[in-house]
């Protein structure tokens, strides 16, 4: 008897710009106390991450991290 694989129930992950990627990721690295559990080779490649970022920046960040994530989100 074969076992049919359930639907996927989550949406494909939308690829986020060059740009955005690189904004996202420089932001990693100058405020890398807001990503405590960050493992070192993990990379922004989808816009899920980079919403990962701008919601870390905004929870764990100062006011710089808290503006950066502002002009991040206006990136998306």
């Amino acid at each position: 008897m074969k076992v049919e694989e359930p639907a996927a129930c989550y949406p494909a992950r939308v690829p986020a710009s060059p740009e955005v990627v690189a904004l996202a990721t420089e932001l990693v690295r100058k405020f890398s106390e807001c990503f405590w559990f960050r493992h070192p080779e993990a990379r922004v490649h989808y816009k899920d991450d980079v919403e990962l970022v701008i919601e870390h920046l905004r929870e764990y960040g100062d006011k710089r991290a808290w503006a950066a994530a502002g002009e991040l989100k206006k990136c998306l």
